[in-house]
């Protein structure tokens, strides 16, 4: 099939393929934080506990929670990894025994805490930790 477009016109870019292009951002979607938010404070019980796990100020969740800011894009990625942990933990645990595997030294991840793992590694290695649990095998 022939092209409609002329030799002129090919030496010039196609405006489409740039406006269409998405532009990067560190802002965290403020929906998202707002709905985390209010799904983690379920589950942990407090604002204080969230910014516990979090290592942020004890006022931050409660500003997310009510869309006043939105988190920084390291409490973003760390806001995002807790939430998917604790939604596959609390599929098969109440919240309590899911915190406290979340704070328990692992087996899995050599004795260390899968809130730590979680600072530093992100959420791969927790999983592979708490589908571990869940399957009943231990290291």
């Amino acid at each position: 099939m022939a092209s409609s477009r002329t030799s002129a016109s090919l030496s010039q870019p196609l405006a489409t393929v740039t406006a269409v292009r998405p532009r990067a951002t560190n802002v965290f979607p403020l929906h998202a934080a707002q709905e985390r938010t209010e799904f983690l404070i379920g589950i942990l019980g407090s604002n204080k506990a969230l910014a516990d796990l979090l290592n942020v100020s004890p006022s931050q969740p409660s500003r997310w929670r009510s869309g006043k800011e939105v988190p920084s894009p390291q409490s973003g990625r760390e806001l995002i990894d807790l939430d998917y942990v604790l939604a596959r933990a609390s599929q098969v645990w109440p919240p309590a025994v899911a915190l406290q595997w979340l704070e328990g030294h692992n087996s899995f991840l050599g004795g260390a805490r899968p809130i730590d793992v979680l600072r530093s590694s992100g959420a791969a290695e927790v999983i592979e930790a708490l589908d571990g649990a869940l399957a009943g095998a231990y290291a």
